[in-house]
């Protein structure tokens, strides 16, 4: 009893152990999804990547992909922008809704974006100044945040 207790227990940790090693690896570009390469070429064309990692989890996998600049961009399984950062240079605005853009440019003239966020239920942007903005789903503003 105690032998096969130790067997499953070896096992496991090996499973544990491989699982660990994959969790976290450096792809190619051309391995991103083909959404998120379509995203990147469309507003980031003029970075030099540094490399591009891919993160699983037991439950999803994640992308990032950095720049030689510090940018970063991290996007999900499908290829869908999560987050955008970067503290060294203005992030682009092009991905952004028409009605953030418009509130940015009315009330924030020569804006900057440090980073850009969002999740099921909110876009959150961060400028240069550290102010953030909190936007619904749909563009709308919601509130600033400190």
């Amino acid at each position: 009893m105690k032998k096969a207790l130790l067997i499953l227990a070896t096992l496991l940790i090996n499973a544990f152990a491989l699982h660990a090693e994959d969790a976290h690896r450096i792809i190619t570009f051309e391995e991103l999804p083909i959404k998120a390469q379509e995203f990147v070429t469309t507003y980031f064309s003029s970075q030099t990547i540094r490399f591009v990692r891919m993160e699983v989890e037991v439950t999803k996998t994640e992308y990032t992909v950095r720049f030689d600049n510090g940018m970063e961009i991290e996007f999900n399984s499908n290829g869908d922008w999560e987050e955008v950062e970067s503290h060294s240079e203005c992030l682009p605005s092009g991905f952004l809704d028409e009605m953030i853009l418009n509130f940015l440019n009315k009330n924030h003239p020569n804006f900057c974006l440090n980073e850009i966020a969002r999740d099921r239920h909110k876009i959150e942007v961060e400028l240069a100044t550290g102010l953030e903005i909190v936007f619904n789903k749909s563009g709308e503003f919601l509130r600033y945040d400190d």
